[in-house]
């Protein structure tokens, strides 16, 4: 038994050894010439998706509950493979008082149920169609509704289309014969790789957390932007500043709709994370419709006989307390045995063989008593985090635009996460892996339950947001000089600024200070161990684009502006990235 030890324990600190080789292979430098391309990055043949040969999805409506208030939800859409979607109740209130509805999805990932919830308040007599947004992880469930209205429950059960590489999700805000008119052809239902879900304009998900799963987001007819409410309209904007595809057919006529573009022109424009199309009818080539694979990819834990390097990729876990100390419990380990047997024949001798009824099992205790308390000394009750991020900050609307991902670890698992309103948690997807998600609740924002973080359990969660903020650069001139001032909220590493095509770079600066900007450019994009984790889209557009007058890019220490869902957390490590345009 010792032997075995010894051996897994050599095991391991060979693996460690070579997973830090893997982590110095990961951080080079990436000049913005060795950024890999776009289409580097999608998956499949432009020749097997487009947007031409669809499908429109066979939505069937099942019965929730009834009384004085019917509940009905919509089943059988189609799933996208990551991010989250909207599920879609109807709810009839016509004969109702006015009251709070409460419904709830129920379903199983990897042999553990969650649940996702909302709370509706309807007045007398009202119809609502209700979006109730659930993580792509969760295919099957069963659902209830809640209210003084209602008096039957049907116990319904729904389900969605699973949908595989190279087929895409598009969801069009329209009426299906609309998307149709836009396409210019009819549907084909025996092999189109692209599932289309129509909703009527009036029924458009109002929250960025809708929309983060579709592949595409396909408008057929512009002057239907124009009769969305300001919620809807915002939510669509964040999906596509986050990183989504919004393809609008015929002329943007306002321009307000889309605040960072100046000009919103014909064909394809870049929009933060994303790009907006805008075309007459549809294109037909394939990807670029399409989003090239989810912004954010955290990595599940290493599965059984994975290792550390388990995770796809190679750049194994963020966190170190993630893993077992094996020299340290190999030393007390080794203790042990000495104690029981050396120790035991000792003890034989000198007590006699009925003393040994008493000394080992205090020997056993003592031993799970070093190993507890060496974990709680070096963990302790408190998370512990690694954090990296890359972050558009829009100053003109006040707003932060970001990317994240987040490793915790902790020895207790926290109550609860709360996060805002435009703030979306993203769990690992991999098909063939076990996906994990946890209890969502959806009240002025986004509460998650305590199996977000397991206790003792290493996990990864993306976050992507679009999120109100007082951040931001200052830059002033001083003299013949000119100085930053940080208000970012976080500390400073390094910030390079573009001042009327000059380069200056400072270092150092605490969040609320002010550092003295030096001539040059001295700030260089270097891949993190997580750079993995995020789309080449992602710290292309912060990190390696060409930085134009008035902007600038900081590289900040800390949590960043990374979302924590008021976490009190120790940090490991984090690496996270600002651009935008300083205030002067």
């Amino acid at each position: 038994m010792v032997e075995a030890l010894l051996v897994a324990a050599l095991l391991s600190v060979t693996q460690f050894e070579d997973e830090e080789a893997d982590v110095a292979k990961v951080a080079v430098p990436v000049p913005a010439s060795a950024a890999p391309s776009t289409e580097e990055q999608n998956v499949g043949d432009a020749s097997l998706v487009s947007l031409l040969d669809y499908q429109i999805a066979q939505v069937t409506r099942t019965d929730v509950a009834s009384g004085r208030t019917r509940v009905s939800v919509e089943s059988n859409a189609p799933a996208p493979r990551s991010g989250s979607f909207p599920v879609r109740f109807f709810i009839d209130n016509t004969t109702g008082p006015r009251q709070v509805i409460t419904l709830r999805l129920e379903g199983s990932v990897s042999g553990s149920r969650h649940a996702v919830v909302r709370a509706v308040e309807l007045n007398a007599g009202e119809r609502r169609t209700v979006n109730v947004p659930v993580p792509a992880a969760l295919r099957y469930g069963t659902v209830t509704a809640e209210g003084p209205g209602i008096t039957e429950h049907a116990g319904a059960s729904m389900y969605f289309q699973n949908t595989y590489e190279p087929q895409r999700v598009v969801l069009s805000v329209s009426r299906p014969d609309q998307f149709e008119k836009f396409i210019g052809k009819p549907p084909r239902y025996s092999g189109a790789n692209v599932l289309v879900h129509p909703v009527p304009p009036a029924e458009a998900p109002d929250e960025l957390a809708a929309y983060l799963g579709y592949d595409g987001v396909v408008v057929p007819d512009a002057t239907t932007l124009d009769g969305l409410d300001e919620a809807q309209r915002r939510a669509l904007e964040a999906y596509v500043v986050t990183g989504g595809r919004l393809l609008v057919g015929g002329e943007v006529r306002s321009a307000a709709m889309f605040p960072m573009l100046a000009t919103i022109r014909s064909g394809t424009n870049d929009y933060g994370f994303g790009r907006l199309l805008v075309a007459t009818h549809a294109p037909p080539g394939g990807l670029e419709v399409f989003r090239e694979g989810p912004t954010v990819m955290p990595r599940p834990p290493p599965g059984a006989g994975e290792g550390r390097s388990g995770s796809p990729g190679g750049n194994g876990l963020l966190l170190p307390q993630a893993t077992a100390p094996l020299g340290r419990f190999l030393f007390i380990i080794a203790l042990f045995t000495l104690a029981i047997g050396p120790g035991s024949v000792w003890v034989s001798r000198r007590r006699g063989p009925a003393a040994l009824l008493v000394t080992i099992p205090a020997t056993a205790l003592i031993t799970c008593t070093l190993i507890i308390a060496y974990s709680l000394i070096a963990d302790g009750f408190v998370v512990h985090a690694s954090s990296y991020g890359f972050t558009l900050l829009d100053s003109k609307q006040h707003r932060a635009i970001t990317q994240g991902v987040t490793a915790y670890y902790a020895n207790l698992s926290p109550p609860k996460a709360t996060f805002g309103p435009s703030t979306m948690v993203v769990g690992p997807a991999e098909d063939a892996r076990e996906q994990y998600m946890c209890d969502l609740t959806w009240k002025d924002g986004l509460t998650l339950g305590g199996d977000f973080l397991p206790s003792r359990t290493y996990r990864e969660w993306g976050f992507v947001s679009v999120e109100p903020t007082r951040a931001r650069v200052v830059v002033k001139q001083k003299g013949n000089a000119w100085v930053v001032q940080n208000a970012l909220g976080a500390p400073i590493e390094k910030v390079l600024v573009n001042i009327d095509g000059a380069w200056f770079t400072a270092q150092g600066i605490g969040d609320g200070g002010e550092g003295e900007l030096k001539a040059g450019n001295h700030l260089q994009y270097v891949a993190s161990v997580a750079n993995g984790r995020f789309n080449v889209e992602v710290p292309r557009v912060v990190a390696l684009d060409e930085l134009r007058a008035h902007q600038f890019l900081a590289r900040l220490e800390g949590g960043g502006l990374v979302p924590n869902g008021g976490l009190q957390v120790q940090r490991y490590a984090g690496e996270h990235w600002v651009r935008g345009e300083f205030e002067e």
